[in-house]
């Protein structure tokens, strides 16, 4: 059971990771290069990003349970 749960985490966290698009925080095309770098991250991505440091610990709790029972 818990190696399943370990299983679907693994995919879960690949999926967003793979799904998300890193060039759509850029904020217009009349901004410098430079500027860009510096520009806020919306909603959304931010929403993401919570929920994949937070599967990402679920993930790493889940791995130490597996190697402490087995």
């Amino acid at each position: 059971m818990l190696e399943n749960a370990w299983f679907l985490l693994t995919f879960i966290i690949v999926a967003i990771i793979l799904s998300s698009d890193p060039k759509s925080s850029i904020v217009g095309g009349q901004k410098s290069q430079l500027d860009s770098l510096f520009t806020s991250t919306s909603d959304g991505q931010k929403f993401f990003r919570v929920i994949t440091w937070g599967l990402i610990g679920m993930f790493y709790s889940t791995t130490l349970l597996l190697s402490y029972y087995s």
